[in-house]
């Protein structure tokens, strides 16, 4: 006789909070990595590398590659995405890297309005004006414009407009499963990690530093088995069973973690212009997923 496994209605909610919070430490162990002289765009490629084969497993049957086309592409923008975001970590303050990346619903908003006519409502202004209010607290405000300081704070911010890019992409060609979503997610970032660390290694970058490479790779397939694979599957398996609105609100807590832990383990300055341009845009990400059209 079958039996249908039904799980508790809360675990996926659960599920997401708790991946998100995950997520908010990921800076940690890559600040790691990087002080055993192995930079970001190496990390990236070899975490990437164990996701492909963690999925890989599901993916033996024929009938699981269904969808792979489209897929493939939105796999490769969010896995670009994600890769961008990756590198960001290691070459600014992790503070200003979480904060550029999580101006997503500010880009979600205003490509929804630009591309597919959705109304400019006064909530998802209120968005925009919490997000951008948020992005000039933590850029600074002085006598020049608040724009991004270096290299690492422009990566950032690009990362989180391909994401947003990849997200709106995802919502509107959902997939069927999460295997191959996740395997092309994966992919994507590997192939992207891949272009960026020949870039870094033309230019001598620090993020393509590699001189402990081989000694330090246990170690990144470890990161890669307890903080990277196992949040993503679950978000990407969670995010199919409740709402994407509810699903955004519970990923906020990526931000929270990754914005305390930054201010108490990193040494980074986080004062309470840090603290007010984090609680706005985490009110723009509020406000943008509770926004009725």
């Amino acid at each position: 006789m079958n039996r249908t496994l039904h799980l508790p209605h809360w675990l996926p909610a659960a599920a997401v909070a708790a991946c998100g919070a995950m997520w908010g430490l990921f800076w940690f162990p890559l600040r790691w990595i990087e002080s055993l002289g192995v930079g970001g765009g190496w990390a990236s490629v070899f975490l990437n590398i164990a996701a492909m084969a963690a999925a890989a497993p599901w993916l033996l049957r024929r009938e699981a590659w269904r969808g792979f086309k489209m897929q493939s592409i939105t796999g490769l923008m969010l896995g670009t995405a994600f890769a961008l975001y990756t590198v960001s970590l290691v070459l600014t303050d992790v503070l200003h890297a979480i904060l550029l990346f999580y101006m997503t619903p500010v880009w979600s908003t205003l490509a929804t309005w630009a591309f597919f006519g959705h109304r400019l409502s006064w909530s998802r202004i209120a968005a925009l004006v919490l997000g951008f209010a948020g992005l000039a607290l933590i850029l600074g405000l002085g006598a020049s414009l608040p724009l991004p300081h270096n290299a690492g704070d422009w990566i950032a911010l690009v990362s989180g407009m391909i994401w947003s890019a990849g997200t709106i992409r995802a919502s509107r060609l959902p997939a069927t499963g999460v295997a191959l979503t996740f395997f092309s997610f994966a992919a994507g970032s590997f192939i992207a990690s891949v272009v960026i660390l020949i870039i870094g290694m033309a230019l001598s970058a620090p993020f393509a530093a590699m001189q402990q490479l081989l000694p330090a790779l246990p170690w990144i397939i470890l990161v890669a088995l307890t903080v990277y694979v196992p949040p993503t599957a679950m978000v990407l398996w969670a995010t199919q069973r409740i709402d994407p609105g509810r699903a955004g609100i519970l990923l906020m807590t990526e931000v929270v973690v990754g914005s305390i832990s930054a201010g108490l383990l990193s040494g980074e300055t986080f004062g309470l212009r840090e603290i007010a341009g984090t609680l706005l845009i985490i009110g723009a990400g509020l406000v943008e997923v509770t926004a009725k059209e």
